[in-house]
């Protein structure tokens, strides 16, 4: 790739849930745009194997982002290392909560955990590591639009985190280094958390039936959003929320 197309030449991102899915592919394009890339996961297999693919300017860090001690871990490798942070990409989260009867307080605190108590210490503990006008992305979901009668807690963690990208959009400790928040906000997309459901025929049909595009989305179609959303073709975006769901919100 010539040096003039590079959108993130010698920038610091870091990427949580790096290790497969649309954390993967988005760090695989900003390394190939030029940042060097901090990877988080749970699995050190995983995420050894995900920063080799990704290449030479890629760690990874084993923590489990549902944690406030591992977050700050997070941190505090990623300052020895590189010293600041020009994109976060909050991507951890997980789906298939029980049905609405079905949820116990460890499924809910479990999803909650994860999905926006991870979400939000990653975004504070990461605020003395944030470069003047950084950009800040989180991964929302089409359900927080729709709700989602089949996974409740989900689709309320996915709201919350719609509501937290415009909170920080507006604090002046942000605003005041130009910093941006975002929500990229995918719809159905083959990862292997979906592996069950896309495999499925009758879900599969269900879904594609759901999106006027009728199709699953692919990682790389959420990666290049993900791009678009670390860089500067979005410098005039903070507190949006940018839909790659095949129109799957909009029905």
């Amino acid at each position: 790739m010539a040096e003039r197309t590079l959108k993130l030449l010698g920038k610091v991102a870091l990427v949580t849930g790096g290790s497969s899915g649309i954390g993967l592919a988005s760090a695989q394009l900003m390394h190939a745009h030029g940042a060097s890339v901090a990877i988080v996961g749970r699995d050190p297999r995983k995420l050894d194997e995900a920063a080799k693919a990704i290449g030479e300017r890629t760690f990874g860090i084993v923590a489990d982002v549902s944690n406030v001690s591992d977050i700050d871990h997070v941190m505090s490798t990623v300052r020895a290392r590189h010293g600041r942070i020009d994109v976060l990409f909050a991507n951890a989260g997980m789906s298939h909560s029980p049905t609405l009867r079905l949820v116990d307080e460890a499924a809910f605190d479990a999803m909650v955990g994860l999905n926006f108590k991870g979400v939000f210490f990653t975004c504070v503990r990461s605020l003395p590591l944030l470069s003047n006008d950084a950009s800040i992305i989180l991964t929302g979901s089409a359900a927080a639009d729709m709700g989602r009668l089949g996974d409740p807690v989900y689709a309320a963690t996915k709201a919350a985190v719609r509501s937290l990208a415009r909170t920080l959009a507006n604090d002046s400790e942000l605003t005041g280094k130009r910093i941006r928040v975002n929500v990229l906000s995918p719809g159905a997309v083959k990862t292997p958390l979906t592996k069950m459901a896309y495999e499925l025929p009758e879900v599969d049909a269900y879904v594609r039936k759901a999106i006027p595009l009728e199709r699953w989305g692919e990682p790389e179609e959420i990666a290049k959003a993900a791009l678009f959303l670390a860089c500067g073709d979005s410098s005039y975006m903070t507190g949006s929320v940018l839909a790659v769901d095949g129109g799957m919100a909009q029905v």
